[in-house]
């Protein structure tokens, strides 16, 4: 089927994409098959579904290898998602994602049903609208049978609990706070090397049959952590060029701020993985509870390998269907506040120099007014561009 739009709204669009996928495995008798299937259709916009299922295909593919029992706990929080949680014949905009992300899983995971035990944790991040409550509601009613936790933010923050102790207010996490909240608690009834702890967004722009090509990384590959990609060049995303831009200029600076992961293209992209006993050793005593948690994170697991020069990160190319309508993350457009909590890691965990230093400066020193009048003046030449080619002439004439 040749398809350029996904309707996340919609049961045909979602179905169409099982039948394709399956449709690649029966074509497809291994993984170099789909491998070569991906690099034909890599870039070829025409062909959005076609290529989500040879993503999903591939991720099937690499998950029946598994040859002995895991665990996978999948984590992700909500706020101000009562509406997208509800089907489109509710409301609009509803993805009915709770069910659909079930769906995904059982799917992927259908054929090595005996040796994986998968649980999700849902973690209510201080919503106004019980985003929490109405899932609760929605598990009690239809998915009983399944290994299903609603966590509450609050309620860390109220019991003084390890993940939460830098925290006095729901207030003061945008998604963060709950993400790590739920990974601590995974990691805390499990924190073996066969237990790994994904986390993703509540909204279905990540297909999370997809999680596959990152569990295999640390199941068969002995990777500790593998992170989805937008930016890679098998990946897959519908986003539009004015939010492309944002993200490279985004991208440009942090690397220059903390070089140790520089090896990375893709630090936002919503769907990460981590074995369990890396979690349990990182996940405390952070200082980011907002949407630069992601680089905390990541920037901690590096600096656990004992070879600081070696990447300790995985990276895979996936597929993005941005779900813009609903997003809290557009509405913030968190992207100065998250450099200026990156100026703080770079403090707390790396060594100083003069360079970043009147970097970290001259971001801290901007306000929201000076942040937009550098974004809009960004270049359009660099749209299509990789990070390393990104061109800003204002940058060098301010910063030497």
């Amino acid at each position: 089927m040749v398809k350029n739009m996904i309707n996340l709204t919609s049961r045909e669009d979602i179905e169409s994409i099982y039948e394709t996928a399956n449709g690649i495995l029966e074509e497809c008798s291994d993984i170099d098959a789909v491998n070569a299937l991906e690099e034909k259709y890599a870039g070829d916009t025409s062909r959005l579904l076609y290529n989500v299922a040879i993503k999903i295909a591939k991720s099937k593919i690499l998950m029946n290898r598994i040859d002995r029992k895991i665990s996978i706990t999948v984590v992700f929080a909500v706020y101000k998602e009562h509406n997208r949680m509800l089907d489109s014949s509710e409301h609009p905009n509803g993805e009915n994602f709770i069910e659909n992300k079930i769906e995904q899983l059982n799917w992927l995971f259908e054929n090595v049903r005996d040796l994986v035990d998968w649980k999700m944790i849902i973690v209510d991040d201080g919503c106004p609208h019980h985003s929490g409550r109405i899932a609760r509601e929605i598990i009690d009613r239809k998915f009983k049978n399944y290994n299903i936790e609603i966590l509450f933010l609050e309620n860390a923050i109220r019991e003084n609990l390890p993940p939460a102790r830098n925290l006095t207010s729901t207030d003061e996490s945008q998604k963060g706070g709950s993400i790590i909240y739920g990974m601590w608690k995974a990691s805390q009834e499990n924190s073996s090397a066969d237990h790994v702890i994904v986390y993703t967004d509540a909204d279905l722009s990540i297909h999370l049959s997809q999680i596959g090509l990152l569990v295999n990384d640390i199941v068969n590959g002995g990777a500790k952590v593998s992170v989805g990609s937008k930016r890679e060049r098998r990946s897959v995303l519908l986003k539009s060029n004015r939010r492309n831009l944002r993200g490279m200029f985004f991208i440009y600076l942090w690397k220059q701020l903390i070089p140790e992961l520089g090896y990375l293209n893709d630090t936002q992209c919503p769907l990460k993985a981590f074995r369990a006993d890396l979690v349990h050793d990182i996940i405390e005593d952070n200082i980011e509870s907002k949407f630069a948690f992601d680089i905390e994170l990541l920037l901690k697991a590096q600096l656990e390998q004992p070879d600081k020069n070696t990447p300790a990160i995985k990276s895979q190319p996936v597929a993005v269907i941005d779900s813009e309508a609903e997003s809290t993350t557009i509405a913030l457009n968190p992207y100065l506040t998250m450099l200026k909590s990156i100026v703080k890691m770079y403090r707390k965990y790396l060594p100083s120099n003069e360079r970043a230093e009147r970097l970290a400066h001259f971001l801290n020193a901007l306000d929201e007014n000076e942040w937009k009048k550098l974004v809009d003046n960004i270049p359009k030449e660099n749209i299509g561009r990789e990070v390393a080619d990104f061109e800003y002439d204002f940058l060098p004439s301010k910063i030497p």
